[in-house]
């Protein structure tokens, strides 16, 4: 069942003019620490609380703008997360928050905002894609409620768990009223450049916007593989990796199933 019917392509095949634009928009920036970066022999508790070393972290998504319709990959940062005490409803969580990330989000960081501004409008956003759902990627949902919003079964079925909180799945700003979630099911592709992964999801029906099923980072962690003839391909990895060079490298991050990574890098 495709679902988001509205935004399949009749012309299935024709990927030459689909992608008219691709943009890169910010919710801000955040630091991290090395060790979540660059990977560490250290359980994730232990960096967390004795680190003291901080990097930069642009947080980024996504504007497409495709034939058939605006379409995002993530949706950002809630700027809330910085001034409301109450986002995160723990006061365990709050504190281990603070000591994994610093956020600095920009002065106008709302989507509709951002979106407004790069010359589009948010109230023409078909879908969004959702990489996985951590509460840095989901943070613009609730301002695009007319928009498909597309993840990876496996990843939707984390708040099924009884606390998938623990893993800064966010149930309160993820099962927000009038939300159009889609968990999607990667299907078998006879692309031989897409062999090695365990199926695909087209999301235009054309094949110019393909997810890509990249867990590591989460159980349900997906990619996009962006393509137009002339173009080279654009891959949208989420947080398989916070750098290109460290996944040219191998070098995983520090949270996440190591194991899972690897097979994800290996892939991509």
């Amino acid at each position: 069942m495709d679902p988001n019917p509205d935004t399949r392509d009749q012309n299935v095949g024709d990927i030459r003019l689909a992608i008219k634009s691709v943009h890169v928009l910010s919710s801000g920036s955040a630091e991290q620490h090395k060790e979540h970066r660059y990977g560490t022999w250290m359980p994730r508790t232990m960096w967390a609380l004795l680190s003291r070393s901080w990097v930069k972290l642009p947080i980024n998504y996504f504007l497409i703008e495709h034939r058939n319709g605006i379409f995002l990959f993530d949706t950002g940062l809630d700027p809330k997360i910085t001034f409301d005490p109450t986002y995160i409803s723990s006061p365990i969580g709050r504190f281990l928050l603070r000591r994994i990330f610093r956020f600095h989000p920009m002065r106008e960081s709302r989507l509709d905002k951002v979106v407004t501004d790069a010359g589009f409008n948010p109230s023409e956003i078909k879908t969004a894609v959702i990489s996985h759902l951590h509460f840095d990627h989901v943070g613009g949902i609730d301002q695009i409620p007319q928009a498909g919003l597309l993840v990876s079964d496996r990843e939707w079925a984390q708040l099924s768990l009884p606390h998938p909180e623990r893993e800064w799945v966010l149930r309160d700003h993820i099962e927000i009223p009038g939300a159009q979630w889609h968990p999607i099911q990667f299907q078998h592709s006879d692309d031989p450049l897409l062999h090695m992964f365990d199926g695909v999801f087209d999301v235009a029906g054309d094949g110019s916007m393909v997810l890509l099923p990249t867990p590591g980072h989460t159980p349900g962690s997906l990619s996009m593989l962006i393509r137009r003839e002339g173009w080279s391909p654009i891959l949208l990895v989420g947080d398989l990796t916070y750098e290109a060079g460290l996944l040219e490298k191998n070098i995983t991050p520090g949270t996440g199933d190591a194991a899972e990574l690897r097979r994800s890098y290996a892939k991509v």
